[in-house]
This record gives structure tokens, C-alpha cells and sequence, in this order.
């Protein structure tokens, strides 16, 4: 029993080891995923619904899957349509995971023909986490779209952090037209 200290020291030692090892990564654009991430803290703890915390997840799994698409397609280009595989593959294992944290459901009636209980004539619930989720995934890709066509246009960007702004504005607009339509 004397010895039972030793297993945990000894594994956060390799851990340390680890760690200390590694090399600095240069990211894409850490500050991006950076203020995504943050945005995704600041909406949790102001309270706000599962549409809207997902929005920020979903535009947080599409900025990581590109950062992560850009830095294998520097060292790596194997596949083709390696960074959207990439890209989907981030936002399937950042948002798949988080969807049992989420018990806020969107009731959709459609009643459009055929008999009652089937897929066209009956009420579907969805999970308000996953349809902000793809939400904040396209809004985060239009964003990026607008960045690039306000940079071919003019040649150079407007103002430093640009990409991030602009990022920033489309959830924080998207997040506002989620709010007046869900509540949250």
C-alpha cells in the first residue's frame, strides 16, 4: 500500500514527457476557433437555449475541422476531397457526442397527405442542440465564403482579423434570429 503513490506520479510524468515534447503548432486561425469556443461558454452561462449554444458548437467543429484540413493538407494531400471529409468528420465528432447534453426538442407538424402516423402526415420532434448545430456549421462557411469574396474584391483585407469579425457577426446575428424564433 506504501507504493500506490507511485502509478499516478509515474503516469503524469509520461504525461508531463508528453507534453513537453510536442511540437508548437502552428493553427490556421486559432483565434477563430478561439472566439468560437468562447462564444460557446458566454452563451451557456448567460442561460441561453440548446438552438443557440449549438450554433456556436457546430460553427466551433467547422472552424477546427479547417484548421485541422488546412494542416494535413500541407503535410499530407492523399485523397480527393480530403479537407470537406475532414471538415464533416470534425463537426460528426464534435457535435454526435454532445447531443445527450440536449433536452430541448422543436416540435414540426406536417400534415401534408397520406395516412396518420406517416412520415408526411405527423408531428416530428427535433433536437434543438443538433438543427443550431447545422445551422452555426453553414453560417460559419458563409462567413468564410464572405471573407474571401470581400478579400478578392478589394485585394487585402479591410482591417486585421477580418475573417473573425465577420465570423463573429454572422453567429451573433444568427444567434439573434434564433432567439426571436425559438426562444433560445
Amino acid at each position: 500500500m506504501k507504493r500506490f503513490w507511485r502509478l499516478p506520479l509515474a503516469i503524469g510524468g509520461i504525461g508531463a514527457g508528453i507534453l513537453g515534447s510536442a511540437r508548437i503548432a502552428y493553427a490556421h486561425c486559432p483565434l477563430c476557433v478561439a472566439a468560437v469556443g468562447a462564444g460557446i461558454l458566454g452563451a451557456k452561462s448567460f442561460g441561453l437555449g440548446d438552438g443557440i449554444v449549438g450554433l456556436f458548437v457546430g460553427a466551433f467543429a467547422i472552424a477546427t475541422g479547417l484548421w485541422i484540413a488546412r494542416k494535413v493538407k500541407a503535410r499530407f494531400n492523399l485523397i480527393p476531397f480530403q479537407t470537406p471529409l475532414i471538415v464533416a468528420l470534425s463537426w460528426l465528432v464534435t457535435v454526435i457526442p454532445m447531443l445527450g447534453l440536449s433536452n430541448q426538442l422543436l416540435y414540426l407538424p406536417v400534415f401534408l397527405w397520406g395516412p396518420t402516423g406517416s412520415l408526411f402526415n405527423q408531428v416530428h420532434f427535433l433536437s434543438k442542440f443538433l438543427l443550431g448545430s447545422a445551422l452555426g456549421g453553414i453560417v460559419s462557411i458563409i462567413a468564410l465564403q464572405a471573407h474571401y469574396a470581400v478579400k478578392a474584391w478589394r485585394g487585402r483585407v479591410f482591417f486585421p482579423f477580418q475573417g473573425i469579425a465577420l465570423t463573429v457577426a454572422f453567429l451573433v446575428i444568427a444567434s439573434g434570429i434564433l432567439f426571436m424564433a425559438w426562444g433560445g
